[in-house]
């Protein structure tokens, strides 16, 4: 027993940070190299007011995100979303916004680019029904 607790005990600090040195090496080495890859996606309106319709000008953005080669899954990719923040426009007219992206697991995918990163967004008045 005492054997034991001198294997462990004795020098423990060199032997935790072996242990994250090593971890830290295994896991540059698994995922380490991230591939570009550019979706297409519908960019979405958050925070609409109700009194309001939008028109998005284009509606569809290219996103480049940097995924990790071996963990390339297409139910990841799918969760890769396109939006703009309606919240701050209280009054209709045409406004330029910036396209924001995001996805569900950032660590693993993670979002690099969109193209256009402006869009013009069209606020118009509902009509009363």
């Amino acid at each position: 027993m005492r054997l034991l607790r001198e294997i462990f005990v004795k020098d423990w600090k060199y032997k935790l940070a072996a242990l994250l040195i090593s971890v830290s090496l295994w896991s540059v080495v698994n995922f380490g190299s991230r591939t570009a890859i550019t979706v297409s996606r519908y960019v979405e309106v958050r925070n609409p007011k109700p009194e309001f319709n939008y028109k998005l000008e284009p509606d569809r953005v290219e996103i480049t995100v940097y995924v990790v080669e071996r963990l390339l899954l297409s139910k990841l990719i799918s969760h890769v979303r396109a939006y703009v923040d309606v919240s701050k426009i209280d009054k209709p007219g045409v406004y330029k916004l910036n396209v924001i992206s995001e996805t569900a697991v950032p660590v693993l995918i993670h979002p690099a680019s969109v193209e256009p990163p402006v869009i013009k967004v069209r606020v118009l008045k509902k009509p009363p029904e």
